[in-house]
């Protein structure tokens, strides 16, 4: 990779406020997020393909694995840079030789600079899992960590239709939040930073100046413009799960499960996420899962286990 300033990697649990943050900073006259690029940890074991991009065949075939890469269901990766095949081929031919990092962050900026700014970034939430491939592919890349309570985004996750359960939207939270933390803490200080979805939209200016400075960017009240241009920054396909984005930052927005968890709910969150809910500085309200549903789900994991040994069995003996 040419010298150039830093890539910033917006990552998180999924409804951790990832996007309102990006929506947040690509209003700064210098940054451009586009949404979600999903391919940098597909696409990177391809290098055998791609060479050093040097050889135009290189880079076609790297193209057209962006063009036919999902990001979404029905959404590809190469319309993210809002780039033309040509724009894109040059923009490659002028780094080449390089490595398939330093391709990835030639496309970036060439998207950045058709959007008149000077520095690039990714929002990509499941990125948290693997931060110390991108922080190696990427060496002086900045990692902003959004965290969130985890009771919040179990409920989001749920009301999301991302699964139906709130025990296993929890251990989700809970390993995706202890992953990214595992993976970014070892990092320096100047590229790891985490970042409270709270303290974000109940005392935004503040965060976001403190934010600004640690990314090395003038902080601009443009920042808090992210509604006016909300639509035209969430893809069509993920505006359902975005509604919220329209409005001006919301404070009620943090800690809602207070007013819309049951206690059974909240008790399942923080039997599951508790160690780590307290561990971030989230208080918890020590809600208990009654003891006969505790007793059914054990009944129910011990039926399983058995079911499965059966099976297992009667496979090695040939009758299944």
């Amino acid at each position: 990779m040419s010298p150039s300033e830093p890539p910033v990697f917006i990552v998180g649990c999924s409804r951790s406020g990832t996007t309102l943050l990006r929506l947040m900073l690509t209003q700064h006259p210098h940054m451009h997020i586009p949404p979600e690029s999903e391919f940098l940890l597909s696409l990177h074991e391809n290098t055998d393909r791609y060479g050093d991009f040097s050889e135009p065949h290189e880079r076609w075939f790297f193209i057209r694995d962006l063009q036919t890469t999902e990001v979404s269901m029905g959404a590809y990766a190469f319309p993210i840079f809002d780039l033309s095949i040509h724009e894109a081929e040059t923009a490659l031919a002028d780094r080449a030789p390089t490595d398939f990092a330093g391709a990835a962050d030639a496309l970036f900026h060439a998207s950045a600079h058709k959007h008149g700014k000077q520095r690039w970034g990714d929002k990509t939430p499941h990125y948290v899992r693997h931060i110390e491939w991108l922080s190696e592919a990427f060496p002086e890349s900045q990692f902003v960590h959004m965290i969130r309570d985890g009771r919040d985004v179990a409920r989001s996750r749920v009301e999301a239709g991302f699964t139906v359960s709130m025990r296993r939207s929890a251990r989700h939270w809970k390993e995706e939040v202890h992953t990214g933390r595992q993976a970014g803490r070892p990092l320096p200080a100047r590229r790891y930073r985490e970042l409270f979805y709270e303290n974000l939209v109940r005392n935004p200016e503040t965060v976001l100046r403190d934010l600004c400075d640690w990314l090395d960017l003038e902080f601009t009240e443009a920042l808090f413009a992210f509604d006016e241009s909300g639509d035209a920054s969430i893809p069509d396909e993920h505006a359902h799960l975005h509604e919220k984005l329209n409005a001006p930052v919301d404070p009620s927005r943090a800690q809602a499960w207070k007013h819309s968890l049951s206690s059974r709910e909240t008790a399942d969150v923080e039997e599951e996420a508790g160690s780590l809910l307290q561990a971030l500085g989230y208080e918890l309200t020590g809600a208990r899962v009654p003891l006969w549903l505790r007793g059914l789900r054990g009944l129910h994991r011990n039926t399983l286990s058995y079911t499965k040994s059966l099976v297992e069995t009667l496979r090695r003996l040939g009758i299944a």
